[in-house]
């Protein structure tokens, strides 16, 4: 009689904070078009509100970080003598880079409708008999999807492939050279839109860095992959999954069916990036701004177009109960993020670090990327997220101080970003890979993939230090 009771509440909870959370994003767009300090403060209190519903539901450490967070924070603009201001700046400082995080997801809804995903599998399955080629294929699925679809990719392939019996370290290495990738340059993922906004870096500057040295991240870890394979050929880790007498027969037409599908889907995906790099060229909004307003309008449009409304509004209901309300643990360290490191601005503690980071690289550039790099890696291994490290660390950089180009700051972050999500055991990315294949987040980060860790910070330090 008691769960009789408790349940219609708690959807009725599920529901009152995924509207909130959504109400939260769609006054930030409202926002970007309004110059009022009472919308501002407006926007400050319900974002606080959002904080508060969220809290409780957060995992204890990003619970505990983002408590503490709030409180310096709030606490450091007291002393500074902007109680209120101070505190209503920081809160909306990270809200751009919410709003995305939190919408992004409803790109994938004219996926999931136009029946991609039996393609994907088709040719997936095709590629099935040779390892090599399989690895090869899963990483650049993921390289290309994971812009749109982000850490959802991971998942909806592990479930095309779950049939194929794979040895989880050769998942492990796939699904993180792959994801690892995405991380450095789609504008579409938050790390990257946060480093960007904090150094004031165009998205059309930094591009060709960051998907330049994705693409060497990438062939890098199919390259160690293949030397991986040919050195355990005869090892238990390695076992026949399908033979070339059990490759099943694909019907012609069919094979011609998925073709034009897959053609369609790199389509809808050149048009979805696209049309934002167009909006930011014409109207010179921000990224941020125009990733969250396509993640609403174009999902609308398209299901307008396709004559699908019913069930897009479906999908929308799932999307608004699920992943909406999943997002508990990047609301609380988000929100509390943007508090501390606005009010970190401009305080000896702050003043320290700039002077710390422009002396290293006055001794040599070198060693300070060396220092950046592993002073993220170190932090992130023993558990800080890299929202708390790279906010601290990017605040304080000035690229004429230390001698460099933003996109070069930009590069360096990312790819520090990148590796420690792999190398992170508390990391969603490392998490969501252990618990899909039932390992330790020990093993499918620093274990399996130490190596590519390693090899990919000496080539990444390497390219960053040259384009300097």
């Amino acid at each position: 009689m008691l769960e009789t009771r408790l349940m219609p509440r708690a959807k009725e909870n599920i529901q009152v904070k995924s509207l909130l959370i959504l109400a939260m994003c769609l006054l930030y767009i409202l926002h970007n078009f309004t110059h009022s300090n009472i919308f501002d403060y407006f926007l400050a209190s319900f974002t606080i509100v959002v904080f508060l519903s969220n809290l409780k539901q957060a995992e204890p450490l990003p619970r505990y970080f983002s408590i503490c967070m709030f409180m310096f924070g709030f606490f450091i603009n007291i002393y500074k003598g902007a109680a209120i201001e101070g505190t209503v700046k920081g809160l909306l400082s990270y809200l751009p880079l919410l709003s995305l995080i939190i919408l992004v997801p409803l790109l994938t809804i004219p996926i999931k409708l136009g029946g991609y995903y039996h393609s994907i599998q088709f040719f997936v399955e095709k590629l099935a008999h040779q390892l090599r080629r399989l690895f090869g294929s899963i990483s650049i699925l993921l390289f290309c999807l994971g812009p749109v679809l982000n850490i959802g990719t991971i998942r909806i392939l592990h479930e095309l492939i779950g049939s194929f019996k794979l040895a989880p370290e050769i998942l492990a290495k796939s699904y993180l050279v792959g994801f690892s990738s995405v991380i450095l340059w789609s504008p579409y993922y938050a790390s990257v839109a946060l480093v960007l906004y904090q150094l004031k870096v165009p998205i059309l500057h930094y591009i060709p860095l960051g998907f330049t040295l994705a693409i060497i991240q990438l062939v890098t870890g199919n390259l160690l992959f293949w030397i991986w394979l040919k050195r355990r050929k005869d090892s238990q880790v390695i076992r026949p999954f399908v033979t070339p007498s059990e490759e099943q027969y694909f019907d012609v037409q069919q094979g011609k069916s998925h073709q034009r599908n897959m053609l369609n889907l790199a389509g809808l995906f050149s048009l979805i990036i696209g049309m934002t790099f167009l909006l930011e060229f014409l109207t010179k909004w921000s990224m941020l701004f125009l990733v969250s307003l396509v993640a609403i309008t174009f999902p609308v449009l398209w299901a307008v177009a396709k004559g699908k409304w019913r069930d897009f509004t479906e999908q929308f209901v799932i999307f608004k109960n699920t992943s909406v309300v999943n997002m508990k643990n990047e609301i609380v360290l988000f929100i509390s993020a943007g508090l501390f490191s606005k009010a970190l601005t401009g305080t000896a503690a702050a003043d320290s670090i700039k002077l710390f980071l422009t002396h290293t690289a006055s001794i040599s550039f070198l060693l300070f990327i060396l220092v950046v790099a592993g002073t993220i890696l170190v932090l992130t291994f023993i558990g800080v997220h890299q929202l708390v490290v790279v906010s601290a660390l990017v605040t304080q950089m000035d690229a004429n101080m230390l001698g460099t180009r933003p996109e070069v700051l930009a590069l360096l972050l990312m790819l520090s970003w990148s590796l420690s999500s792999v190398l992170s055991p508390i990391n969603p990315i490392n998490l969501l890979v252990s618990r899909l294949l039932g390992k330790s987040s020990l093993s499918v980060g620093l274990r399996w993939n130490g190596v590519f860790l390693l090899i990919m910070l000496i080539i990444g330090s390497t390219f960053v230090y040259l384009i300097h």
